[in-house]
């Protein structure tokens, strides 16, 4: 019985260490953000939005976005004024997606096929929105890095 003993704290630990590990990926801070996000309950707003990636110009912009009722009515290019026709920011063309781009990074599901190595973000202080994110999937795979940025944004 005492040999036992001895094992129970190993055993406890071990059991502490699978309940920590099985919990959600996404973090508390990108959640309580989410959620101050929400409370805005800002459904009209304008947006630009800047991707770093290595891609084409045309899908780095920036782009002015225009989202009324929750939805997007426009996307134009900031340098032009042209507007955007196929769906090159269709992912990224409401706050609620740019959300959802970071969770899927989290967790390795949507665009991503495994979790991202890093992600770094930057969320505005009194809105809740990610100012500024970065996402590496892997620091071996070359090219793969995709950043967004979005300035200028403001209710409608």
């Amino acid at each position: 019985m005492k040999r036992l003993s001895f094992l129970m704290p190993v055993f406890m630990f071990f059991i502490l260490l699978t309940a920590v590990s099985c919990t959600g990926s996404v973090p508390r801070e990108l959640t309580t953000n989410e959620n101050l996000w929400k409370d805005q309950e800002l459904r009209d707003y304008d947006f630009t939005l800047e991707r770093q990636c290595f891609c084409p110009e045309d899908w780095r912009g920036p782009v002015k976005i225009q989202v009324r009722d929750g939805i997007t009515v426009s996307i134009t290019y900031v340098s032009s004024g042209e507007p955007i026709t196929d769906s090159k920011f269709d992912n990224a063309s409401t706050i609620d997606k740019l959300f959802t781009i970071l969770e899927n990074a989290y967790e390795g599901k949507g665009d991503f096929e495994q979790k991202a190595d890093t992600i770094n973000v930057t969320y505005d202080s009194q809105m809740g929105y990610p100012v500024i994110f970065f996402i590496d999937v892997s620091p071996l795979i070359a090219d793969e890095e995709v950043g967004y940025t979005v300035t200028n944004l403001v209710a409608r």
